[in-house]
């Protein structure tokens, strides 16, 4: 019933959060108003780019959103809003988009402006890892002391690195990870955000991520090299290939290429990364961390697309690489669909959340009551709370903590434990059952945290309050019209056919040729030709009549004059065959053969029943919508139209 939903909701979703202050009423329908804002956006929405502003386009929106909130008017008169079913989706609907605005508004949009703005930078990196030892954490912990120790009392941040870190691929080096770029990986946002804490020379830590905790000591920064789709020839160093002859054959390459080789074929013939000399040498998108710093150094010098290198060494071998492309980063609105994607799959999402949910409870001023609390952990039955078995505490139903104006009960939590019993017994059973409960009791206070700022939304952000009455009327315009014009028209086999009676030089057939697809299978070659060149002059009847129906074999299908392209190529004429193709065999064989061309003739109903379907139910909305316009009383501020025309 709701199929054609899905366009209107994406208008809604698009709705603007441009709400001037002055917001003029620009009509009303049943004394219920509709501003300057909500039509603009409509208007420009369905318009796109043929949004002039012109007094027909604008007419033209106007009538179509007038008919539009009529519509809607009856179904409210009808009472449809009070429909359980219609009301039972619609929540469902509202509670989806309550679930992804608040989400994206307060999490997801953060996150994705903060790596926008932290991807134009990127920073050399030093780090003293301490690796998360939970079997000899007490010994971690004396190491960072040690460390916290030295670095206030001024030793050097690579002298201790040396010393303590156990990242062994760093720690020579003073714990230089060179230069990084956002996103950090799965369990590193906490690395992230020391990171683009600090200032060039500034230390800070011990940050904690998933391995285990860090110094960070900012060595550099630079603008951001970003991404950049890349191809190259490589010629590795070898035992057997010394760099003598490699370099040699580079450089040769490298004359070729300046004489106008082809990159890509120069590649094929020639590159020793077998991976990719096939592809012409196609690496994909790179970005920094990935390659060797020379390599990278080289390929991101490279100021146009097209341009490459001249060659180069690095440990495997001599390169040149070439500049296919460069993601531009430059615009938050091209790369915010893309960046909220990916903050969405990311840990940073979670910790997000966790930020929003204690904002929520700063803003709202949550409160728990220590009493109840108390008394309620006290209860957690210790044997049987990871257990199918285990039954809520007998204590008095009270006020375990409220938020803003809600109070939120121990039975309410009882509730949410047992609805969460596969998640409890799952747990890990090593530990105390009371961390486990802090766990999930901290997991309730989440939800309830989040469905009442939910509850606020239209409070808060106007733009949100619009979208769910966009939903409503969405939903009482298809039901109401579904009611009383599509089901009505499309079930009404009497209407249908005296307005095809009444229509019916409407709904005529064009010119049509009748196209005939032939597949010829014959003894020979000779046979083929033969069969062939006995169609141009004879019916498919008398083709099979000659040779046999298992020679030859056809299909009919009749084309229209404005459908001529499914002709493939063939003249609009009597008689006209195509070549023959032939099979690598010489016995199969396939050909067309324009058979007769069809004068215009009248369509019976069941020849043009979906088009009559289709305008019946035009017939009728109008007639519907002049009896709407007589119910429903629609008054226009010309003035405020006329102040919308531009020209």
């Amino acid at each position: 019933m709701y199929k054609y939903l899905g366009l209107f909701f994406f208008i809604s979703l698009m709705y603007s959060s441009a709400f001037a202050q002055k917001d003029d009423v620009l009509f009303t329908v049943n004394k219920a108003p509709v501003t300057v804002n909500e039509f603009k956006y409509i208007y420009e929405k369905s318009n796109n780019k043929s949004a002039d502003y012109s007094e027909k386009s604008l007419k033209e929106s106007l009538d179509l959103y007038i008919r539009f909130k009529l519509k809607v008017a009856k179904a409210r008169e009808l009472k449809m809003d009070t429909l359980p079913s219609l009301k039972s989706e619609l929540n469902s609907y509202k509670q989806q988009l309550a679930d992804s605005y608040l989400m994206d508004k307060e999490v997801n949009e953060r996150l994705a402006t903060e790596l926008f703005n932290r991807m134009k930078t990127d920073v050399r990196v030093a780090h003293i890892f301490i690796a998360d030892n939970h079997v000899d954490s007490i010994k971690a912990m004396m190491k960072i002391n040690e460390i916290k120790t030295r670095l206030k009392n001024g030793d050097k941040f690579e002298d201790l690195a040396k010393l303590y870190s156990e990242d062994e691929s760093s720690k020579n080096a003073g714990g230089d990870l060179g230069f990084l770029a956002p996103m950090y990986p799965n369990g590193f946002y906490p690395m992230e955000n020391m990171v683009y804490s600090l200032k060039k020379g500034e230390v800070g830590g011990p940050v904690k991520t998933a391995f285990g905790w860090h110094f960070i000591k900012v060595l550099d920064t630079r603008p951001a090299r970003g991404e950049m789709e890349v191809a190259q020839i490589l010629i590795r160093i070898s035992k057997t290939v010394d760099d003598g002859f490699a370099k040699n054959r580079i450089d040769s390459i490298y004359a070729s290429l300046k004489k106008g080789a082809d990159f890509g074929e120069m590649a094929r013939k020639f590159s020793d990364d077998r991976a990719t000399a096939a592809k012409n040498g196609f690496l994909g998108f790179i970005t920094i961390g990935q390659y060797d710093d020379t390599f990278e150094s080289e390929a991101f010098s490279l100021k146009n697309d097209g341009d490459y290198t001249a060659p180069f060494k690095t440990a495997l071998g001599y390169h040149i690489v070439k500049r296919i492309s460069k993601k531009d980063m430059s615009d938050y609105n091209v790369v915010k669909k893309s960046l909220m994607t990916k903050v969405g799959q990311n840990e940073r999402f979670t910790i997000g959340k966790k930020q929003l949910v204690e904002n929520i409870k700063k803003e709202y001023n949550f409160n728990q009551n220590p009493s109840a609390y108390k008394q309620y952990t006290d209860s957690i039955n210790t044997d049987r709370f990871y257990t199918n078995n285990w039954t809520e505490p007998k204590i008095k139903n009270t006020t375990i903590f409220s938020i803003g104006k809600n109070q939120y009960t121990t039975d309410e939590l009882s509730t949410f434990l047992k609805d969460n019993t596969r998640r409890r017994v799952r747990m890990n059973k090593s530990e105390l059952p009371i961390i486990a409960f802090k766990e999930l009791y901290e997991d309730f206070i989440s939800d309830k945290a989040i469905s009442y700022e939910q509850g606020m939304l239209e409070e808060k952000y106007p733009e949100y309050k619009a979208l769910t009455r966009e939903y409503e009327e969405g939903f009482l315009f298809f039901e109401v019209t579904n009611n009383e014009i599509w089901n009505k028209a499309s079930m009404d086999s009497v209407g249908i056919e005296k307005f095809f009676n009444i229509n019916r030089d409407k709904y005529k057939w064009e010119e049509r040729a009748k196209l005939l697809h032939y597949t010829i299978k014959a003894a020979n070659a000779e046979e083929l030709n033969k069969i062939y060149e006995y169609a141009k002059g004879y019916s498919p009847e008398e083709l099979q009549k000659k040779y046999s129906v298992d020679k030859v074999s056809y299909t009919s299908q009749l084309v229209e004059k404005s459908n001529a392209n499914e002709m493939n190529g063939m003249s609009w004429k009597q008689g006209n065959i195509s070549e023959l193709h032939r099979q690598p065999d010489g016995k199969l064989g396939r050909f067309d053969k324009v058979e007769a061309i069809l004068p215009p003739s009248p369509k019976e109903l069941k020849e043009a029943r979906g088009f009559v379907i289709a305008d019946y139910q035009d017939y009728l909305d109008k007639l519907w919508v002049e009896k709407l316009k007589n119910e429903f009383k629609v008054n226009v501020n010309q003035n405020v139209f006329n102040s919308l025309i531009k020209h």
